[in-house]
């Protein structure tokens, strides 16, 4: 059961990092869409690095 959990929070870490790499991915890139800009949350915004 021990090395379960283990696992189960290594994952979870994991997935919270590749959700942050692509949230500041898509800070910094224009929708591909001419009509189209969907509004960036607050915390989003943070990761710009411009």
């Amino acid at each position: 059961m021990q090395v379960k959990g283990n696992v189960v929070k290594k994952m979870e870490k994991a997935i919270a990092k590749m959700a942050k790499m692509s949230a500041s991915v898509e800070a910094n890139t224009a929708c591909p869409c001419w009509n189209y800009q969907p509004k960036e949350p607050q915390n989003v915004k943070k990761l710009r690095k411009f």
